[in-house]
């Protein structure tokens, strides 16, 4: 659930041999910094920024152009003055672990359960997961979240034969992690993600609550057990707004999570 957007603190008081508009951007950039404009992703209009301040307009605009300069906002003309909060690291790499990458960020992970069910894999997923022609799999749609804040939506394809009644307990809540050690994947690693981006669908934007005219962040990715045999297909769209994918080519080591 999104926090709803806190009330804005009154207008500064004037301190002496420091420019209005400077005042200005220095409090609604410690606003931004808190996160008051969560809820809308958006900075209040010029016209109720100019009365809450008391300015006239070009006043406001030298103080929003510093915050974009800063890069605290961007403007788009016809719509608005978007918030651009710092950009959460990402990590893809041979161990790549949602709860993890999060956690040591110090965020905390959640997500949303969309949509599950069996169906005929569809032709990449067939192909990624070497199955026969005809052959079902799993799919699960989830919304992953940080701090309660969407940042992805997840896409991901387990082989229906392999893993009858992965469904079952994902309904009851089971965690993922715990699902596939009960179907005796103890570990799992990486084999590859392919990345790139794309403008999102109307339904991606509602769901990662972001401007359509945005790009999103693609990635196709294919984890396997221990032998090789792969596992799980994905495909996850994350926000460009809010996340930065960092390749990291090490040999990590890390718990399963």
């Amino acid at each position: 659930m999104m926090t709803s957007e806190r009330p804005l603190s009154s207008a500064p008081g004037r301190r002496s041999g420091v420019a209005v508009w400077k005042q200005i951007a220095d409090t609604l950039g410690t606003e931004i910094r808190d996160r008051a404009f969560t809820a809308t992703g958006r900075l209040p209009s010029e016209n109720e920024l100019s009365t809450r301040f008391g300015v006239n307009r070009h006043t406001l605009r030298q103080a929003v152009a510093a915050l974009q300069v800063d890069g605290l906002v961007r403007i788009e003309p016809g719509r608005g003055t978007f918030v651009q909060h710092e950009l959460l690291d990402y990590v893809l790499s041979r161990r790549t672990r949602f709860s993890e990458n999060l956690q040591r960020q110090g965020l905390l992970p959640s997500k949303q359960l969309l949509t599950a069910r069996e169906m005929p894999a569809p032709e990449r997923a067939a192909k990624e997961l070497r199955l026969d022609k005809g052959g079902k799999v799993l799919m699960v749609e989830m919304l992953d979240e940080a701090n309660e804040q969407p940042i992805a939506l997840a896409t991901a394809y387990y082989p229906a034969g392999r893993f009858a009644g992965l469904l079952d307990m994902l309904g009851r809540g089971t965690c993922t992690t715990d699902i596939l050690r009960h179907f005796g994947v103890e570990d799992y690693v990486r084999a590859e993600s392919r990345v790139t981006t794309q403008m999102p669908s109307a339904e991606t934007a509602r769901l990662l609550k972001q401007a359509l005219t945005r790009p999103v962040l693609c990635v196709e990715c294919l984890d396997v057990d221990m032998a090789g045999v792969p596992i799980k297909y994905g495909e996850t769209v994350f926000s460009g707004d809010r996340v930065q994918l960092v390749i990291n080519a090490g040999n990590e080591t890390g718990a399963f999570a």
